[in-house]
């Protein structure tokens, strides 16, 4: 009886082998697939994948080679090892594919191009075929082997590449790609494939097990600890991760569970790379993860409280945004000076830091302004952009959504934005308060993981969930002490306590949520400010 029958799965999930119904389409794993048939069938010539050993682009090759045979206009070859020792063994051995009755006995290089030639205008032109040839293990190519595929690329028509090449290769190869800078020049697409992150890995786990498994039968449960471990290990390539699931599958059957948790994983792991020390510093790792979801859900209760409407998440159906005008008017950057340095820092106002420039001008009595008025500032504070961010990322966090009035706004507080797809991490940009008090104050309920009165507190937080199950946001409130208190909260508002209930239980098993009246609310934050 095969092993993962004893689990109740219909095939093995974990196979080391390229099995393109066990394609998991990670975003950049589905974009190079679409892109790949896009240039195929538009006939675009050299496409390139490169990426280190094991990220998934032996998985992708032959996902893309199921989709494409099931077109009869489409013939592909495949060359699996391409570490030919010259360019007459190379262009034999493709004559052999095109044609594998007949055998080639010359050795003038000529005479075999003329050959593939014929080949291919007779298949492409005469039959309208589209000849696609795919090569993986790319970094094996020589340098005169690339040549003869640079030289097999002026096949053509007026209108378009008699020959599609698609390589797959580690990233070594961009080096060969350096030294033939003509045959770099002809790659219509060119994509580096990384490994995935935390959630990509945890979902590529999910996938497998549920596309294996008998319906209706008990399924295998990876919990939330054990996916953080496997990640660790295998720090996001999918062929380490098939192979440490693999391993912890055998142990469930041995140890007669369903459930691989901590223990299950770490034990795995020493017994799979026993001469890594990271598995005593994942442990390390662990455990302050563990204090710090601790202080975050413990401490903070993950609460579930009513809100009003201070916020940017409407219902397009059935509520509209006011338009905001510009240039702003200067009342608008009238704010309270905080009483003391703590709470200066704390407010994080635009204030509060003169040495940020904006294209707004100040009046000459604005410090007598300041002390006479009190109203709410302009602006939250300023953030740098994180690595690896965007801004629509960023917007996404503190509005909620990336809309072209939360843009159009910002902008206006940040003059040096050019184009806002193009800015350097690092880059500061100030973030504009979004004014929604003339909407209706419809009661919403937000389930609350972290709170705040620090912008960038608050924004950091937010930032530390990206890679959870769930999408999160900061939920400005505009309090009546007169400052901003900033929690993050799960970007799903509900209309009742009994729809936030049934939305808490399907959260991971590390979140513990807790429904609290706001009457506790507001005294545990009375007591917290005391």
């Amino acid at each position: 009886m095969d092993y993962y029958k004893i689990l109740n799965f219909n095939m093995e999930p974990f196979s080391n082998s390229p099995d393109p119904g066990l394609f998991y389409n990670s975003p950049q794993h589905l974009e190079i697939l679409q892109k790949l048939e896009i240039s195929i069938r538009l006939k675009r010539g050299l496409n390139i994948i490169t990426g280190d050993i094991g990220t998934g682009k032996t998985t992708i090759s032959r996902k893309l080679i199921q989709k494409i045979s099931l077109d009869d206009s489409i013939k592909f070859y495949l060359v699996l090892d391409p570490g030919f020792k010259s360019p007459i063994s190379f262009l034999k051995y493709l004559l052999h594919l095109f044609d594998p009755e007949k055998r080639y006995e010359s050795n003038d290089e000529t005479i075999l191009k003329e050959t593939i030639k014929d080949h291919i205008f007779t298949y492409g032109v005469d039959q309208h075929i589209n000849i696609v040839l795919i090569i993986d293990e790319g970094q094996k190519l020589s340098l005169p082997c690339i040549e003869v595929l640079r030289e097999l690329l002026n096949f053509e028509t007026n209108n378009e590449k008699l020959l599609q090449i698609i390589i797959f290769a580690q990233k070594d190869f961009d080096r060969s790609l350096e030294r033939i800078a003509n045959f770099k020049d002809r790659i219509n697409f060119y994509y580096q494939l990384n490994p995935l992150n935390f959630k990509e890995s945890k979902n590529l786990i999910n996938f497998r097990l549920e596309r294996c498994a008998v319906k209706g039968q008990n399924k295998i449960l990876f919990t939330h600890f054990a996916h953080f471990l496997i990640y660790r290990t295998t720090k996001g390539f999918p062929r380490k991760i098939i192979m440490l699931c693999h391993q912890i599958m055998l142990s469930l059957i041995i140890k007669n569970k369903t459930k691989a948790g901590f223990v299950i994983a770490r034990s795995c792991i020493k017994q799979m790379f026993p001469d890594k020390r990271m598995v005593r510093h994942g442990f390390i790792a662990i455990f302050l993860i563990f204090i710090l979801f601790g202080s975050l859900y413990a401490v903070n209760d993950f609460k579930i409280i009513p809100v009003f409407d201070q916020f940017s998440y409407f219902d397009q159906k059935t509520r509209k945004i006011k338009t905001l005008s510009f240039p702003l008017k200067t009342k608008e950057l009238k704010t309270e000076e905080p009483p003391d340095k703590q709470e200066k820092e704390n407010h994080d106002s635009f204030e509060s830091k003169p040495e940020l420039k904006t294209n707004i001008n100040k009046p000459e009595n604005f410090q007598d302004i300041n002390k006479t008025a009190f109203k709410k500032p302009a602006v939250y504070g300023s953030i740098p952009i994180p690595k690896n961010a965007t801004l629509a990322k960023m917007m996404r966090i503190i509005y909620g959504s990336y809309r072209s009035l939360y843009l159009n706004k910002l902008i206006k507080y940040n003059s040096d934005i050019n184009d806002p797809n193009i800015l350097k991490a690092g880059t500061n940009i100030i973030f504009p308060v979004i004014d929604y008090s003339n909407d209706s104050n419809d009661k919403k309920i937000f389930i609350i993981i972290f709170e705040t009165y620090n912008f960038k507190k608050s924004f950091n937080a937010a930032l530390g969930y990206q890679g959870s199950d769930f999408s999160v946001r900061i939920l400005s409130v505009w309090k009546n002490d007169k400052r901003f208190f900033f929690p993050v909260v799960v970007n799903k508002p509900f209309i009742s306590m009994i729809e936030a209930d049934k939305y808490k239980k399907n959260l991971p098993e590390i979140i513990f949520a807790e429904c609290k009246p706001v009457s506790q609310i507001k005294n545990a934050e009375e007591k917290q400010k005391g």
